[in-house]
């Protein structure tokens, strides 16, 4: 299917992952099993292979074989998906072992600061510098992938920290080997805090290079087996997009996980999981979410892919499967215009990254570009590097807080070189910002906001009509150079209530937003974290002051007036070719995911495109008009998701 040197390289992946209980082997029919993925349109599965449990007759003793082996077997299933041209990715999951093994090598389990392990059902957490990682784990991938011909591996739960399956957050290994490990290299004693402790981030920081250090000498003993196998973390990126009980959907869930992983330039497995949290593994989200989880995944650049557990013959819950299908065959139409597309975003959105789900600076940011039809891509700070600034025209930082020397010294040069840098809240290290000095950081504020004057309203023309534009409970204060621009003006703490007392006598004079010019770019600056206060509370107010920086300050064209802020809006291209992806989020009520309402009468604007032709694929009609430079799009009715080719 492919002319790539690797198969995973350009490959239409559609993924199901079958997450195999016990008993799902203990009636498996292999024929049975591999005519419902491929009537599905799957082109790759994920079947659990080896780690706490081993779906084959393992030899190696510390591997503990399922009870349940009486199916066809793992062999015969592999064989038959690789007769249908599907290709098989092997799921293990060494991060526990079975209790027998644990009270054989008490060495191996993983302790907490209290030295206590973590028992999960009779699964015992490993450490991550045991013998069982750095030993037992390599004479089991051995047998693995020498007596089965898997494609491609996934490793699950293979991070530093660990938490539970009910949420509980145990951190890092603390047990004596690891301690030691900490201390011979550091100097340092491990430390006793939690997460506000620097000293405990050092730790998690070390014991995670410890892991990825295992990582790549895992990698490389697998490739040295089989060259052609795809490994995660590696020559793919797998990445979820869940839900548990207290944590729903984040709404641009799908797309911002593919665009962080980098779905342009590579194969990035995006899992839209179709359980709605751990304890509910036998019920299913909402459909119209699953659809839309999907379709994102594509406009963005993923792949398709879906997770379920158990098989699709006997899969009870059936509510999600159907959206899903639907978008698979729709890629199965178009797999070639989906194949080797790159991203024609002129925006980078940098963020952090760490753990947890999100960080909402970021979020925020991604709310508003997403609502304003900017089309924008990811990166992690760690991995912004200058081939990825290529093309872009505007770089914005999402709660970045101190930038490394090396980043902050690459967007400086963006900047001069013409680029524009947007930042907010306590970003520092960017000369082009045109911050002197960072002062205090303001905090617990209940009423503080800043005002658009009359001399502000020609750049900020979506204010006019609500210009005082509150700020949440940060600022941050700072000098700034000659030169800069600076707009807005400072509404200090004052009364909230009683009614009679609620209102200012004074503004101060401190600015809201500031442009630096910086060679031949600039530096945009907002003090206050403005993406978490619209993530937080989600007002037009605060939208409208972050689409004039946007649009009006940093002159970035709009793609689509009119359309609807539910409306998600991608820009993909390929030789000869433009592809814009329209996906249709209004079905999103507050935490509630129905089938989106018909948008109808859109005009996109593209710049760069006149004289071109567009034609749609998903059940749209376009008319096409060249003004000017512009190529003006008309599409009569958006329904989930509509694609059209320009040409």
């Amino acid at each position: 299917m492919s002319d790539s040197k690797h198969w995973w390289e350009g490959y239409p992946w559609r993924m199901i992952q079958t997450n195999l209980r016990e008993p799902d082997m203990a009636d498996m029919d292999a024929k049975r099993y591999v005519r419902d993925v491929k009537e599905f349109g799957a082109t790759v599965v994920m079947l659990n292979a080896a780690g706490i449990v081993a779906s084959y007759g393992t030899k190696v003793p510390c591997h503990t074989p399922s009870q349940y082996l009486t199916g066809d077997s793992l062999c015969t299933l592999l064989d038959e998906c690789h007769r249908e041209g599907i290709r098989v990715i092997a799921r293990t999951d060494f991060s526990k072992v079975r209790y027998p093994l644990y009270e054989a090598h008490p060495d191996w389990a993983y302790r907490t600061a209290d030295g206590e392990i973590v028992n999960c059902n009779g699964d015992v957490q490993v450490c991550p510098s045991s013998g069982y990682l750095r030993e037992g784990v390599y004479d089991i991938l051995r047998e693995l992938l020498t007596t089965l011909p898997f494609d491609g591996i996934f490793f699950n739960m293979s991070g530093a920290f660990v938490t539970g399956y009910g949420g509980e957050r145990y951190g890092p290994c603390m047990c004596q080997t690891c301690r030691s490990a900490y201390q011979a290299a550091t100097g340092q004693e491990p430390p006793k805090g939690g997460l506000r402790d620097p000293n405990f981030m050092k730790y998690l920081g070390f014991q995670a290079k410890q892991i990825q250090a295992n990582k790549v000498k895992q990698y490389r003993f697998m490739k040295e087996l089989n060259p052609e196998l795809a490994v995660n973390g590696f020559d793919y990126t797998r990445t979820e997009c869940n839900t548990d009980i207290g944590r729903g959907p984040w709404v641009y869930g799908a797309s911002s996980n593919v665009r962080q992983n980098g779905g342009w330039e590579r194969t990035v497995d995006n899992a839209s999981v179709e359980f709605m949290a751990f304890r509910y593994r036998d019920s299913s989200v909402s459909p119209a979410l699953m659809a839309l989880r999907q379709w994102q995944s594509l406009a963005n650049g993923g792949t398709l892919s879906l997770y379920i557990m158990g098989r699709l013959d006997d899969h009870r819950d059936v509510s999600a499967l159907a959206p899903t299908k639907r978008v698979f065959q729709f890629h199965r139409e178009h797999e070639e215009l989906f194949s080797r597309l790159t991203s024609a975003a002129e925006v980078m959105l940098a963020q952090k990254g760490g753990l947890g789900h999100g960080d909402p600076e970021a979020q925020g940011w991604v709310q508003a570009l997403t609502e304003s039809h900017i089309t924008f891509d990811e990166v992690k700070l760690a991995d912004l590097k200058p081939e990825k600034l290529h093309g872009k025209k505007t770089v914005v930082l999402g709660g970045v807080g101190k930038l490394p020397e090396a980043v902050g010294t690459l967007l400086d040069g963006f900047a001069q070189s013409g680029g524009t840098v947007i930042a907010s809240g306590n970003t520092a290290g960017l000369s082009c910002l045109g911050i002197k000095a960072l002062g205090e950081r303001k905090k617990g504020l209940m009423s503080s906001a800043f005002e658009v004057r009359e001399e502000d309203k020609v750049a900020f023309p979506r204010c006019i009509e609500a210009p005082i534009i509150p700020i949440g409970l940060e600022l941050q204060m700072a000098q700034f150079e000659e030169g800069t621009e600076q707009y807005l003006r400072l509404v200090p703490e004052h009364p909230y209530g009683p009614p009679e007392r609620c209102y200012y006598t004074e503004t101060i004079d401190y600015p809201g937003t500031i442009v630096h010019p910086y060679g031949a770019g600039r530096g945009v600056y907002i003090p206050w974290d403005v993406g978490v206060f619209y993530f937080d509370q989600g007002w037009q107010n605060t939208l409208n002051l972050m689409q004039d920086v946007l649009f009006s300050l940093c002159g970035l064209p709009e793609l689509a007036p009119g359309l609807s802020p539910m409306v998600e809006l991608t820009l993909a291209k390929k030789e000869g070719a433009v592809l814009v992806q329209l996906v249709n989020g209004t079905g999103c009520f507050a935490n509630r995911w129905f089938p989106p309402v018909p948008v109808r009468d859109i005009r996109l604007e593209l710049p760069g495109l006149a004289g071109k032709t567009a034609r749609a694929l998903n059940g749209g009609k376009v008319l096409c008009e060249t003004n000017n430079d512009y190529l003006t799009v008309r599409l009569d009715e958006l329904n989930e998701y509509e694609a059209i080719i320009i040409e």
